[in-house]
């Protein structure tokens, strides 16, 4: 009897403990949700059974807007990564310049991803199939020859490996690089030890309901994640909070097997085949905008100026500049990564510079 009383006992704290976990989060996902309308958005399905998302914002109609535009987020996070809200948005910032704007979710983007899609989620799937099909589905759908393209983190280490190999680069006029390293660091203690799995063996890392259960408080103090991600003070209060409940999704454990696999064997990402992805920027002619941050942790000025040199060094006359934001360089703060998108002067440091590049 004793027995039986303790697991109703336990059966009634685990129902209470999920209903206050559901309270809180419908709580605070009303306080913390900030819309984002798009005129359209397509889910586009990618030969190897997975898919990808894009959404757009539309052109003033009648306006010279050159090429459309199309933006990639990093990992771990969705397209809000480049479109937080209409008040500090890369994706808006663009638009209210006249551009057709596309924003690519990648399928490591999105929060319903089948057990089975979730095993496909390697980095080389996506620069052979989601980057490839988003530049043509957007080609098709204005009726355009060339694009200019925007990736952030991991979304310019995709563009590193696809442009000129799965990419042909006579598709792209002009190409913007933030906070993509060349080569990868060791960022967590003993993770090495997870490189000899079978990469579809590789735990998810589940980013995304931890990430909202705590995202009211995410701006109260500062953790390890937030040194390893962000300048937390060089922020725009409110914004860290809105990312963790809208943009942080979970890392699928192939694609974690990867970065794993990178920093604890030599520290080059390379594709399935074993080829660094920066194999073929060399010949590449595409005029192109990096943008690093002083204290960027995830993506050090170093790793990002490895990716620069390597850009068009077989074309002398390729067209390339590197802006690096911090103290040193004459800004209020130094950046972090994150606060390229959402740091309280972005707007003016990184935003405005993006879009006049891509005029």
């Amino acid at each position: 009897m004793a027995c039986s009383c303790w697991l109703w006992w336990a059966i009634g704290g685990a129902l209470a403990l999920w209903a206050t976990g559901w309270a809180h989060l419908r709580f605070w996902r009303q306080r913390l949700t900030r819309p984002a309308p798009y005129d359209e958005t397509h889910r586009i399905k990618t030969p190897d059974g997975s898919a990808f998302e894009l959404r757009r914002l539309r052109p003033v109609p009648g306006r010279d807007n050159g090429p459309p535009v199309l933006l990639c987020h990093g990992i771990a996070i969705n397209h809000r990564n480049v479109d937080p809200d209409d008040q500090l948005s890369l994706a808006r910032s663009l638009h209210e310049a006249g551009k057709d704007v596309w924003l690519l979710t990648l399928r490591s983007g999105r929060s319903d991803l089948t057990w089975a899609e979730r095993r496909g989620t390697r980095f080389s799937a996506m620069v052979a199939h989601d980057v490839p099909l988003a530049v043509q589905e957007v080609r098709r759908r204005t009726d355009t020859a060339q694009i200019d393209y925007v990736g952030f983190s991991m979304g310019g280490m995709l563009w590193y490996g696809a442009l000129d190999y799965t990419v042909p680069q006579l598709q792209v006029r002009r190409t913007v690089i933030i906070g993509s390293p060349g080569r990868v660091g060791q960022l967590v203690p003993f993770a090495g030890v997870f490189k000899a799995l079978p990469p579809t063996w590789m735990p998810d890392a589940p980013l995304r309901l931890g990430g909202q259960l705590v995202a009211f408080a995410a701006e109260w103090f500062e953790t390890w994640i937030h040194r390893l991600t962000m300048n937390l003070r060089n922020c725009t209060p409110g914004y860290v909070r809105h990312v963790s409940m809208e943009g942080v999704q979970d890392v699928p454990g192939p694609l974690l097997h990867d970065l794993v696999r990178w920093a604890h064997t030599d520290r080059v990402p390379r594709l399935d085949d074993g080829r660094d992805i920066l194999a073929g920027l060399g010949h590449v002619d595409v005029p192109v905008l990096m943008v690093a941050g002083t204290a960027d942790k995830l993506c050090p000025v170093g790793h990002l100026q490895f990716a620069f040199e390597r850009w068009g060094c077989n074309k002398p006359h390729t067209p390339k500049r590197m802006l690096v934001v911090g103290k040193a360089h004459g800004h209020a703060d130094d950046y972090g990564h994150t606060d390229l998108m959402i740091g309280r002067n972005a707007a003016r440091d990184v935003l405005d510079p993006i879009v006049q590049f891509l005029r």
